[in-house]
């Protein structure tokens, strides 16, 4: 997906350069400038009202474009053409809307919608545009033509507004010193942003990024798991060998010699399984494609690399190396006087001084090669130290309920006297399926409890202190009718409106911000780009003041600063720094009084950033507001929307069901790409079950023999898989509780809650799963036969 976007870089971005100019347009002798360095498309992008009569109006992202749009890429519509109705001089002018509004609205091609007050004929639905990939794909987007927007002479409240210009030069071997050249022209505002092809998806790379950093731990998981699995069938296989092993020490070959052999043999499996595993993940992406909104515009294609097939199988050699040398080590311990035994003696896995120095350089190098490849380095090595920890720990469990059970295991029942000796025996089943299933099941616990709780806050929590319109732009004029108007439908009605105005953060005591504040903090957002601030009296009852003192009322001549707490500490802040603001196009520093405590959750009209009143007066501003009241927010919207058409709102209940549905269908994927780890662990358990298939079937034999019928071997059967697994219950649900509560409560800053039928489903789903495929391996040997025990066969 990267390098799909890399590819498409210009058309993503729709030019060579974008220059956004914000509010106010670019004065006409800098447009004339640029034009001598190529071909110049502008348009005008706003959020704004989209309604029909009988319906709800639509808040909507509207692209106004000149007939140069686009430079790069093209319109695609339904139907094929409906792009150049747009710049037809018609009475009634054409919009192009997407799937979305025509679904909310419920309108066909050819109706009317109305914006801003004017009347638009729907003239197709627009499936894809260049300079979607960072905005509008999972939202309310509509095209029309600039000169309908300059004809109709619509208009929007300031902040909210943005004028972009694209540029397609015409000397394209020249791109770095043309780009280089524009940016000069345009030199004279430091408000006026830029950005190149390169940066046109840095959004959803930075998405990809993390997403493929996560499937990369969790692969890693699995095949770390699976590695248990190489490791306790090599040893079964060496068990089984024993006597072929004997045999080649007898004729002259070394421990060396044979283990060299051995491993050669896995080296040709891995290099097949390997090549395999590289051609899926070569056609997955036909795969994701279906799966990809359309409106972006990707298409995904199959591409073979070496280096990549080298990265997969470097991976794989280092847990074949770690997972197998302990397994073949032991090759030393068979000698070749065992062929004058007439007994058989197992080995077990080899761990000397030697071994563990060389197991800890193999982990080592596996968690290096890992995290040099993230961007999420300090994650990475947080995952894995809690991976091999959670290992350690699951380990453990297996041994402390064996020294516990060896210390109460005196009982006369017979299912349970087998199901112990099956637990304490020296080759027992407990620590590869507590190791293996509880990894599994903590990671899926784990994973389902933040994405639960999340959910929860969104679909539960939120709403119910949520307000149900939100107010965009206010023009401060119509502020006061507006107020009115609402209050005559609905005297109760709780409103609330805030003064704001547009700044951006230039520097910290002095040094600039871009120099203090790195991407990867997670309060950068409130010192990047346009960012609103506001001002008030008193500080509001829920942004209580945690340090510092508010300001005395009445300084003109002197801007004081309150922060948001949380960024403020993220951003290296103390009370009494000088923090420079442009506002409005002029640098002002002011001085950082305190620092507040935000609640975003319920999203009622917060800032990061408040200043002084008095001196805030001299600022030309606008409001935002919200509104929460008993009637049908459906029809308190409509009237507004047709009394003062400039007028825009956000249906809350709208947005939440939208990252709901975002949500629910991230807790579907992370749920599936959980149980991965918990099928790998189950097919490590089966395969021990199955390497121990002679000894099960000779005990059960004895048993037989013994009068102990098939339903005490199922029930002791039964009485083993509880015990373990309810051992690793405890501590699974431990660690993911602990997990969870720190990633919900203190990195995503939401309230916590345990969820028991959550809980319980996952719980049950998995022990039934487990329990079914273990009896299923065991189903050959519930019922042996006598006689090839009589005959020492």
């Amino acid at each position: 997906m990267n390098n799909e976007i890399e590819a498409n870089s210009k058309e993503l971005l729709g030019g060579d350069i974008q220059i956004t100019s914000g509010i106010d347009p670019l004065p006409s002798l800098v447009l004339e400038e640029l034009k001598d360095l190529g071909k110049v498309s502008s348009t005008i992008e706003l959020a704004t009202m989209v309604s029909k009569k009988g319906q709800s109006p639509v808040f909507s992202e509207l692209r106004a474009v000149d007939d140069n749009y686009p430079l790069y890429g093209e319109i695609i519509t339904t139907p094929q053409g409906a792009a150049e109705k747009m710049f037809l001089n018609t009475e009634k002018p054409t919009v192009l809307i997407n799937e979305s509004i025509q679904n909310l609205l419920q309108v066909e091609i050819g109706d009317d919608v109305v914006i801003m007050g004017k009347s638009f004929s729907v003239g197709g639905l627009v499936l894809s545009v260049p300079d979607l990939a960072e905005r509008a794909v999972f939202g309310e987007f509509a095209i029309i033509s600039k000169s309908s927007y300059d004809q109709f002479g619509l208009s929007a409240a300031g902040s909210f507004l943005d004028h972009e210009y694209r540029l397609k030069f015409s000397n394209s071997n020249e791109e770095s010193e043309q780009a280089r050249l524009a940016k000069s022209i345009i030199a004279y505002d430091d408000s006026i942003e830029t950005r190149l092809p390169g940066e046109s998806g840095r959004s959803l790379n930075r998405i990809i990024d993390n997403f493929s950093n996560f499937l990369n731990l969790v692969s890693v998981s699995a095949m770390i798991i699976a590695g248990i699995g190489i490791s306790n069938t090599l040893l079964s296989f060496v068990n089984q060998r024993n006597t072929s092993i004997a045999v080649k020490k007898s004729i002259g070959f070394s421990s060396n010699f044979i283990q060299l052999m051995y491993f050669y043999e896995i080296i040709l499996i891995l290099i097949g399984t390997s090549i395999i595993a590289y051609l899926f993940g070569v056609f997955s992406p036909l795969l994701a494609n279906e799966f990809l909104p359309k409106s972006l515009g990707i298409d995904l294609q199959p591409t073979v690399s070496l280096i990549g097939y080298l990265n997969i199988f470097f991976i794989g050699l280092l847990v074949v190396l770690i997972f197998s040398i302990p397994s073949l080590y032991s090759i030393s311990e068979i000698k070749a006087v065992a062929l004058f035994r007439n007994t058989f003696q197992p080995v077990s896995l080899n761990f000397s001084l030697k071994n563990i120095i060389l197991l800890a350089i193999l982990v080592t190098i596996l968690t290096t090669y890992f995290v040099l490849q993230t961007e999420q380095k300090y994650y990475t090595v947080l995952y894995f130290l809690a991976f091999f920890i959670t290992m350690l720990i699951f380990y453990g469990v297996s041994k402390l309920l064996i020294f516990f059970l060896r210390r109460f295991h005196k009982f006369s029942n017979n299912g349970y006297r087998i199901a112990y000796r099956n637990i304490v025996a020296k080759k027992s089943l407990a620590p590869i399926m507590t190791i293996s299933l509880g990894i599994g099941l903590t990671l899926l616990l784990t994973l389902s409890f933040v994405a639960n709780n999340l959910k929860k806050e969104i679909s539960d929590s939120i709403p119910s202190m949520a307000p149900d319109l939100f107010f965009v732009s206010i023009d401060r004029d119509i502020k006061s009718d507006l107020e009115s108007f609402i209050k005559n439908m609905d005297p109760n009605v709780a409103l609330e409106f805030s003064p704001m105005a547009s700044a951006s953060f230039i520097s910290l005591n002095g040094t600039p911000i871009e120099e203090i504040v790195s991407e990867n903090n997670r309060s950068a957002w409130v010192v990047r780009g346009d960012r609103r601030i506001s001002w008030a009296e008193k500080p509001k009852p829920d942004n209580p003041i945690i340090e510092g003192e508010w300001w005395e009322p009445g300084n003109e001549n002197e801007m004081f600063i309150s922060m948001d707490s949380r960024a403020a500490y993220d951003l290296g802040m103390k009370i009494n720094d000088k923090i420079i603001l442009n506002i409005l196009g002029r640098d002002v520093t002011g001085t950082l009084k305190n620092f507040r405590e935000v609640d975003y959750r319920d999203i009622s009209v917060n800032f990061a950033i408040i200043i002084n009143k008095a001196f805030a007066k001299k600022l030309p501003y606008e409001y935002i507001g919200t509104l929460k009241s008993d009637l049908p927010s459906n029809d308190i919207l409509a009237l507004v929307v047709e009394r003062f058409p400039n007028v825009s709102a956000i249906k809350v209940d709208r947005i939440l069901s939208q990252i709901s549905g975002v949500l629910n269908k991230i807790f579907i994927a992370v749920t599936g790409i959980s149980l991965i780890v918990i099928v790998i662990g189950l097919i490590v358990i089966v395969s021990a079950v199955m390497v121990q298939t002679t000894v099960r079937r000779y005990n059960n034999l004895i048993y037989k023999i013994l009068g102990v019928d098939f339903p005490t071997i199922l029930k002791a059967m039964t009485i083993e898989f509880a015990v373990i697994y309810f051992t690793l219950i405890f501590f699974a649900l431990s660690v993911a509780v602990l997990g969870s509560y720190l990633v919900v409560e203190n990195t995503l800053q939401l309230t916590w809650k345990f969820d028991l039928g959550l809980t319980l489903w996952i719980l049950l789903t998995t022990a039934t799963v487990s329990f079914v495929l273990i009896l299923m391996a065991n189903k050959s040997i519930f019922s042996p036969k006598v006689y090839p025990l009589i005959r020492n066969e």
